[in-house]
């Protein structure tokens, strides 16, 4: 649903899950949507406290409302959440029963193990959650372009003949945001020997000419904002979306690609996993409505 009515935004008190918490409740507000902090404690640290008598769910709860009211200031009131269990399942077990539109996660601007943690925990939701997912960097700046506005929001298209629910997303996300909309299309390079280097580039420029007509052959119909921009590029799937959308860090744009991610993938959110873990700004992975 876009927008969305209900936003679930999971934090483990890192500065990354401060930034992205600001982003989400940015969002609530603009949307008018409920806004829902969730934090997962450790299974191991909540059985531990419980034989010692210790209610770590409520003070975790206390903590994570401080944590969320110096984050937002005066955002509108959010609800809070503390569960015990893994993480990842947690987050998205609690999307399925909020009937949660978006998740808002952040990424990066961890160190060691937290690191690892966070990454591998986010991945795990992209791969599995039934709500789309909104990835914000850690070092991104939730104030950042305050008073320019939101966007460009950018779609990034698998199949330049089918713009399909990646482009309609990225449209209504756009028009909700007041935001321009772009679209992009990669197509990544042929693998060949060097001796036959000359074909292969032949062939891929012919790909990128037939991408071009097609993609302008499907806009035609495009039931969404005229795009400002609209162009088919080439080079590694991963790097260059993710050097398109840091053309724009700090601007509050957004890159919108599906959970196959352009290009596709072997296994659910392999290819966006790979996006995010390069962008150095917001991507939302797009899934249709649950």
């Amino acid at each position: 649903m876009i927008p969305p009515r209900t936003i679930l935004a999971p934090v483990d008190f890192s500065d990354a899950s401060r930034v992205s918490l600001q982003y989400a409740a940015r969002l609530a507000a603009r949307w008018n949507a409920a806004l829902h902090v969730l934090h997962a404690l450790d299974p191991l640290l909540a059985a531990a406290a419980r034989t010692r008598h210790v209610d770590l769910v409520t003070t975790t709860r206390d903590e994570l409302a401080s944590f969320a009211a110096a984050a937002c200031g005066s955002a509108p009131a959010a609800t809070h959440h503390v569960t015990a269990g893994a993480a990842a399942a947690a987050i998205c077990d609690a999307a399925d029963s909020l009937g949660a539109d978006l998740i808002v996660a952040g990424t990066r601007g961890l160190s060691g193990i937290n690191r690892f943690v966070m990454g591998t925990t986010v991945e795990h939701v992209i791969r599995h959650a039934r709500r789309s997912v909104l990835t914000v960097p850690g070092h991104e700046r939730a104030g950042a372009g305050a008073g320019t506005g939101w966007g460009p929001v950018i779609a990034a298209l698998e199949d330049p003949s089918r713009p399909g629910p990646v482009a309609l997303a990225a449209g209504a996300l756009a028009t909700h945001l007041s935001a321009p909309l772009h679209i992009v299309h990669v197509v990544p390079p042929l693998p060949a020997p060097k001796r036959w280097r000359a074909e292969a580039e032949a062939a891929l420029h012919a790909r990128i000419d037939d991408a071009r007509r097609a993609l302008t052959v499907a806009l035609i119909g495009f039931d969404g904002p005229t795009p400002g921009n609209v162009h088919v590029t080439t080079g590694p799937v991963a790097d260059t979306l993710a050097a398109e959308i840091g053309r724009y860090a700090g601007a509050r744009a957004f890159l919108v690609l599906g959970r196959a991610g352009p290009g596709g993938g072997r296994a659910p959110g392999s290819v966006a996993s790979r996006v995010i873990a390069r962008a150095t700004a917001p991507v939302w992975v797009h899934l249709p409505d649950a």
